[in-house]
């Protein structure tokens, strides 16, 4: 099926889902893409974001609403005028309570409108469902997973939840698409929850409106119903224009709508297949695209099979691969987790909702489960299905053919080439074990951060080498730190480093890119356009002087991924999910591993490279072929991993932060455990705890109430309890007041971080800023970023303020990723999590020196 312009529609809904919001920016419920600029959502969803007193919409003025698409870009905002034609509030018997909403400029890029089913009442009987809305008011979502009962008076359809599926629908759903596993396609919008009989706690009732009650407009008319069929609703319904063109031609183009809509949409009858076992799947945030693909081939394959019925639904989650061993270790617990101190890692809380459902396999990417995980009961049984070797990958317009092209296979170990690329041409040439001597190119080599990406650790085994002493380790880093500062790049996983070098790479004013640290597959995605992980939304083929080519050191380290069977209690995991699991392995190291080839891997035992693994797309497919014993016992060996840790920790560079903290009368408002306020003072008491020996942090509050706008709590220093105490108990008596000086409070604190110490020395600058409002007194003030030696710059939005407000001419999400930071939007009870958080990645690698 193909939606409007003859763009393909994703296999799932949650690209479609929008967040409705009131004026201060709150959520309160959900609504839905149905084509490149409409939406559906109900009546009473959009009252409640207007509010009690606003008139209803009647036609005589312009009702505007705003969204924001929390899986496309969470952080814009776009604004949409209510259709007063389609507007239907609900009526005493249950009727109407729909709404159509027309956006008044683009959808943000990635945003997909959805498939739309309407099967008769039979045919959604005991169907799978998922459902992606806002309880809460939560602003970046949440899953509920349950199955359709059946329909109930006043043309409604109940919901039922299924055990172990975290949410239950409850307000904030409403307005939201709900999807059918199987069909794969939307069959209705949830439109309440049960008010008056409240069914057991394990099985609580939603009403669902179906599609085929739902004033669905469209400019072509009124979209047909195959009988027995699923009906999507697209583009491919005859255009208004042919029934001017005679009989002969209507005809024509009704059957050509027909066959496409058999060709296409893959005709299967909504009866006569069993429901599909539903298969859960956790994978890493950055392997998430990986192996959604993966799974779907699987689908596809296993539905052939079966004859055209679809077997298994295979749901593929992100989840972080510490959160699935912590949670493993928990059982999945759905207790309250508790905070990280300096003695306790916490843990996080209510897996099911917070994390995912519980899975029944786990791709924990390139990092290697501990052995305790891997000991577990739960843990059934586990294989490695592709590897990976570890490459540097340089821009091709860096490279000189006659100078580099010799070094590309095997001619330099891991120091070797390091020193190579990071040097500059006028240093001194590196004398080689061989008797040569390496001359400097001057790219400059970045790194993903160790402590999050298991790729840079493996990197670190082999890079580290024999060095002989702290010193030589030292430099190397700050020859690492230089480079990753120097470009803007984050602390972050392999995923987040290849996202900012594709932005670099699609923009022509951008200096020369420097070379990265990674793996082969991901150069052979990063140079196919494809996605690079769950949170980057940049896309595109780069330019070919700016796409890159692989450089395979004599001796490397292989990222290994792993398949994990898990198995659960008999009431928490089918036995049919435990077969289908089965089935998924046999498939994944048998027919499946062309699906991985696809995807760039190299496949164990198979003596045979994949079409995409291509000298075109940068890499050398008979490398692996010439080299059999590539793979390094350090790549999955804990001691040897644990050593490179300890020698990286007594390198690392330490921080120097200067937090900036709201106070102004907004963080007065209850965020569920006390004020705003009150939990971001609970934050920076649990980050103070994660201070190493040699970092640095100090502490202002800013609002109009302080003298000059900015109150200097704590001046940039070492940890000091006595000081730290003093403080955390002046933040306490605190009570905030007056306006938001925001782009004059990061201007100052950037210009404070920039003048503390001496320019040259090796700490990590960086601004964090935690506030909940839009600047409102700052005038006409663009805060400088750029300058030296660079500062990093991290903003906590929180309430009304907003990662897209504008920072004159940019958003703070631009400013922020231009310094190498990041614009966190984070839920107002959840600040002290966002603190803490962002604090271990800059401080958890200081320990004592």
């Amino acid at each position: 099926m193909h939606a409007a312009r003859g763009q393909p529609v994703p296999d799932d809904a949650q690209l479609a889902v929008a967040a409705v919001l009131d004026d201060a920016g709150v959520v309160h419920g959900a609504a839905f893409l149905i084509d490149s600029t409409r939406l559906l959502t109900c009546a009473h969803v959009v009252q409640a974001a207007l509010g009690p007193d606003h008139p209803a919409p009647d036609g005589t003025g312009l009702t505007l609403v705003t969204l924001a698409f929390p899986l496309v870009a969470p952080d814009r905002h776009v604004a949409a005028v209510v259709l007063p034609q389609h507007w239907q509030p609900a009526g005493p018997d249950g009727s109407g309570d729909v709404a159509v909403l027309q956006l008044l400029g683009p959808a943000p890029a990635g945003a997909r409108p959805v498939r739309l089913a309407r099967p008769g009442q039979a045919g959604t009987r005991d169907r799978v469902c998922r459902v992606f809305g806002f309880p809460r008011s939560l602003a970046e979502g949440r899953w509920f997973e349950g199955r359709v009962v059946g329909p109930v008076g006043g043309g409604w359809i109940q919901l039922a939840n299924r055990t172990d599926a975290g949410y239950r629908i409850e307000p904030g759903f409403s307005g939201a698409p709900v999807w059918d596993s199987r069909m794969r396609c939307v069959i209705g919008m949830v439109v309440a929850v049960d008010k008056w009989l409240r069914p057991q706690l394990d099985y609580p009732a939603a009403f669902m409106i179906p599609i085929r009650r739902l004033p669905v407009p469209d400019q072509f008319g009124r979209p047909r119903v195959l009988a027995r069929w699923r009906q999507p609703l697209s583009r491919w319904r005859t255009d208004p224009s042919t029934h001017r063109r005679g009989p002969r031609r209507r005809v024509a183009a009704v059957l050509a709508a027909l066959l496409l809509a058999v060709l296409v949409v893959a005709p299967e009858p909504l009866t006569g297949c069993a429901a599909p076992v539903e298969l859960r799947v956790a994978a890493t945030p950055d392997d998430l695209t990986t192996y959604e693909s993966v799974a779907a081939a699987y689908e596809s394959w296993a539905t052939a099979r079966a004859g055209g019925c679809r077997p298994t639904n295979v749901f593929v989650y992100p989840a972080a691969a510490e959160d699935v061993a912590q949670g493993l270790r928990l059982g999945w617990s759905a207790a309250p987790g508790r905070p990280a101190t300096d003695r306790d890692p916490g843990t996080p809380g209510w897996y099911p909702a917070d994390v995912g459902p519980r899975p029944d396999v786990w791709f924990p990417g390139a990092e290697l489960p501990a052995a305790p995980v891997l000991s577990l009961t739960t843990v059934r049984e586990y294989r490695v299905v592709a590897r990976s070797p570890l490459v540097l990958a340089v821009p091709r317009g860096r490279v000189e053919s006659g100078r580099d092209d010799p070094d590309r296979q095997r001619a330099l170990s891991w120091p070797e080439l390091f020193a190579k690329a990071s040097r500059a041409p006028g240093e001194e040439p590196l004398p080689t074990d061989s008797g040569r001597r390496v001359a400097g190119t001057g790219w400059q080599v970045v790194r993903p951060d160790p402590t999050v990406s298991p790729e840079a650790r493996m990197v670190d085994v082999a890079l580290y080498g024999d060095a002989p002493d702290a010193a030589t380790i030292r430099q190397l880093e700050r020859r690492l730190a230089a480079a990753q500062d120097g470009h803007g790049f984050p602390l972050g996983s392999l995923a987040t480093v290849l996202c900012r070098q594709r932005q670099l790479a699609l923009d022509p004013a951008a200096p020369p890119l420097p070379a990265l640290i990674t793996t082969e597959q991901a150069v052979v995605q990063f140079n196919l356009g494809e996605r690079l992980g769950a949170g980057c939304v940049e896309r595109g083929r780069p330019a070919w002087d700016r796409s890159l080519l692989a450089f395979y050191p004599e001796v490397t380290p292989g990222a290994e991924h792993r398949m994990v069977l898990l198995d659960w209690p008999a009431p928490l995991q089918s036995a049919t999910a435990r077969v289908a699991a089965e089935d998924f392995l046999r498939w994944l190291t048998g027919p499946g591993r062309d699906a991985l080839l696809a995807r760039g891997f190299r496949v164990p035992d198979l003596d045979r490279a994949g079409p995409v693994l291509s000298e075109i797309n940068g890499v050398l497919p008979g490398w692996l072929l010439d080299n059999p014993q590539w793979q390094l016992a350090d790549a999955a060996d804990p001691p040897a991993l644990a050593a490179a840790d300890r020698r990286y920790q007594e390198a690392r560079r330490p921080a120097r932060v200067l937090l900036a903290l709201d106070t102004s009368g907004s963080m007065l408002a209850e965020a569920g455990r006390g004020t705003r306020f009150d939990v971001a003072v609970d934050g920076v008491a649990g980050s103070l705890d994660q201070l190493g020996g040699r970092d640095e942090v100090g502490v202002w509050a800013f609002s109009t109430a302080h003298q000059g706008s900015v109150a200097r709590l704590r001046e940039v220093g070492r940890a000091d309890p006595a000081r730290d105490a003093a403080l955390l108990d002046r933040l306490r008596r605190t009570v905030p007041a007056g306006d938001t000086p925001l782009y004059r409070t990061i201007d100052a604190a950037i210009r404070e971080v920039r003048r503390r110490g001496d320019p040259r020395d090796e700490h990590l600058r960086a601004v964090v800023v935690l506030t909940d409002g839009r600047d409102t007194a700052s005038g006409a003030l663009t805060p400088k970023l750029d300058g030296d030696p660079p500062v990093r710059l991290y903003v906590i939005a929180v309430g009304e303020a907003s990662c897209d407000d504008r920072l004159r001419g940019r958003t703070l999400r631009q400013a922020t990723l231009a310094t190498g930071g990041a614009c966190v939007p984070a839920a107002a009870g959840t600040v002290d999590r966002a603190l803490a958080g962002l604090f271990r990645q800059l401080w958890e690698k200081g320990a004592e020196q």
